[in-house]
């Protein structure tokens, strides 16, 4: 089940990082430079080859995230479709 929810994080974060680069304004290197990331490391992120690690899921929930407590609603509606599914 682990891996599931790692999957759902990847896809949600992925998801809700682009959203704010484009309500943002913000080029990917300055999103990057906003999540204390090498551009690379960036461009792994966003193409779904890495997934977040729990120090910029903070940084992004602290610094970028317009809605904290919305975030971290619905990723926990998807963890529980998850938990639903796979039992």
């Amino acid at each position: 089940m682990r891996n599931h929810y790692k999957q759902v994080l990847k896809v949600y974060f992925h998801d809700k990082v682009f959203r704010a680069g484009v309500e943002l304004n913000i080029s990917q290197e300055e999103m990057a430079h906003r999540l204390g990331l090498s551009c690379r490391s960036y461009v792994d992120l966003d193409h779904g080859e890495s997934c977040c690690s729990a120090v910029r899921l903070a940084v992004f929930l602290v610094f970028i995230c317009k809605d904290p407590g919305l975030f971290l609603e619905e990723l926990w509606y998807a963890f529980e479709a998850v938990r639903a599914t796979t039992g």
